[in-house]
């Protein structure tokens, strides 16, 4: 449970966590849409050496994620900042950062039942 947590938590960071935009400017944002890894490294609190990845797609600027292990939301505006929020079986997860046309990166913080966590993520285009 706790390793769910964890991985949870990160997953929230990663999943492209920008910083909030408006539903016009997540409609307007087609330029990230397409499919991204997202690669976690936990660096502080639970999940501290955590590394794990995520597969997740960006539809007319809102992040998608397929995995029933978590419910993950976030958008893209339209110059690339990105806002996540990841949750599960209690636990949560934020984060923000930057898209480029084929990468991406920025930190995240969740907590859990066992206390708080923070580290950084990383994206990578795969797909258009």
């Amino acid at each position: 449970m706790v390793a769910f947590a964890l991985r949870l938590a990160a997953a929230a960071a990663c999943t492209l966590c920008l910083a909030h935009g408006s539903v016009q400017d997540a409609q307007a944002a087609g330029a990230f849409d397409g499919s991204w890894t997202v690669d976690i490294a936990g660096r502080s609190g639970t999940c501290d050496g955590l590394n794990t990845s995520y597969s997740l797609k960006i539809v007319n600027g809102v992040v998608r994620y397929s995995g029933g292990d978590a419910q993950i939301s976030g958008s893209v505006s339209q110059s690339g900042d990105l806002s996540v929020r990841v949750s599960s079986a209690g636990n949560s997860a934020g984060g923000s950062g930057k898209l480029s046309a084929r990468s991406g990166r920025g930190r995240f913080r969740g907590t859990s039942g066992s206390g708080t966590c923070g580290g950084v993520w990383s994206a990578a285009r795969t797909g258009g």
